[in-house]
């Protein structure tokens, strides 16, 4: 439906506000990773898509021990961290690199220590980066299983991003047309799609 002056350019900032907000996350907890730079090109992405989105990083995790608290309900700062990254919006894309052939142990944590009711019937979509040339393929099937479990949703096309070292410049900008393309589909048919 158009408004009198309207045009039809201005008609997708209509669908903007209509959009489900996305929390982008980098899944691991290194400060300076690789991971960091492809979660903020997929922030870029969503911006220039006009998607709502929050970025989240698992390098802002609260500072305190782990112990057996972590999985007990109240006062627990894990537990709160994990719910304002999985319960704040309806769909997640988690970016997660390959440690030791799955994933980063503190991404496995988080999940744990978040009560598995907020995971039901939530939309995750998956990108794996790794320096091999596996894309962490294992730890985004990984993911799927935990997902499922947990009863998610995740989003069937999956992105592994594999030698990622050769697809940044000197400056950390990704130069692979390929890649971006890729990463560009896979989040606008995520958002609009799924």
């Amino acid at each position: 439906m158009y408004f009198l002056g309207e045009t039809i350019s201005s008609i997708p900032s209509y669908f903007a506000l209509l959009q489900p907000m996305l929390t982008i996350l980098s899944a691991t907890n290194r400060l300076n990773s690789q991971t960091a730079r492809f979660s903020e090109i997929y922030t870029q992405i969503a911006a220039n898509e006009g998607v709502q989105y929050s970025f989240e990083s698992l390098t802002d995790l609260p500072d305190a021990s782990i112990g057996d608290f972590i999985y007990r309900k109240g006062d627990n700062p894990f537990r709160s961290y994990a719910h304002r990254i999985f319960d704040t919006h309806p769909k997640i894309l988690v970016i997660a690199p390959e440690y030791n052939a799955s994933i980063p142990g503190i991404l496995k944590l988080v999940i744990d220590c978040a009560d598995p009711e907020i995971f039901k019937n939530k939309r995750i979509a998956l990108t794996g980066i790794a320096s091999g040339r596996g894309g962490n393929i294992r730890g985004l099937n990984h993911l799927t299983e935990i997902f499922h479990y947990l009863k998610a949703e995740v989003y069937s096309n999956k992105l592994p991003i594999s030698m990622i070292r050769s697809l940044l410049d000197e400056n950390m900008n990704l130069r692979d047309e390929h890649t971006l393309r890729a990463m560009q589909q896979q989040l606008h048919s995520f958002v609009h799609h799924f």
